[in-house]
């Protein structure tokens, strides 16, 4: 017998107290589920989608009712940017976070969240007055093995501030945030480096 999402689900046991009652689970549910409990990647469970740290968090949205049908895996994608619906694509640059190397994320906008495999991630709007930027996690990104430069490619600058905060209680060089500043003249940009040992970013040479 081949499995069929719309009528097969897992059987489950459920212990309460001292009795156990039979339940049924969508086969997709259970995995994700499992590979989240296994550490593998963050998940959200919800109809709505989460506000913080999309780029490396799986937003799984239950069926109504959760028993009922399978739910819908959705990964964030930072080129639109905006939750969709799973791929291949998607998968891969949710998981290149155990992967070393080069990754770009452009920041197009007034409030931005770098994903935690970044190299390279580009403030790149036009005559931008502020701009907010949320640093990635901090243990996550040290796992990598990667530094985070952060620069400013704008057009049409005159003054311009970029405010680096994180959202995990992390500091930057001791401090809660990180202000840089570009002007018409010149162009800013940092080098950082995750340091768990002082659960704070350091700027690196």
């Amino acid at each position: 017998m081949s499995y069929n999402y719309a009528t097969d689900f897992i059987g489950l046991l459920r212990l309460v107290g001292s009795s156990v009652r039979s339940e049924r689970m969508p086969g997709l549910d259970y995995v994700v589920a499992a590979l989240s409990r296994a550490g593998l990647f963050a998940v959200s469970v919800g109809q709505a989608a989460p506000t913080v740290n999309q780029a490396s968090t799986l937003w799984f949205q239950p069926a109504i009712p959760s028993w009922g049908a399978e739910g819908t895996v959705w990964l964030w994608n930072a080129a639109v940017p905006g939750y969709q619906v799973a791929t291949p694509a998607l998968w891969s640059a949710l998981l290149s976070g155990a992967v070393l190397g080069y990754s770009f994320q452009s920041l197009p906008n007034a409030n931005n969240v770098i994903g935690n495999a970044v190299s390279l991630a580009a403030v790149q709007r036009v005559a931008p007055a502020a701009t907010n930027v949320v640093l990635p996690n901090l243990a996550l990104y040290h796992a990598t093995g990667l530094k985070l430069q952060v620069v400013d490619f704008s057009t049409g600058v005159v003054n311009h501030i970029i405010t680096l905060t994180t959202s995990d209680g992390a500091t930057i060089m001791q401090r809660n945030s990180w202000q840089l500043g570009s002007n018409a003249a010149q162009l800013s940009g940092v080098m950082l480096t995750a340091s768990p040992d002082l659960d704070s970013w350091i700027i690196a040479p």
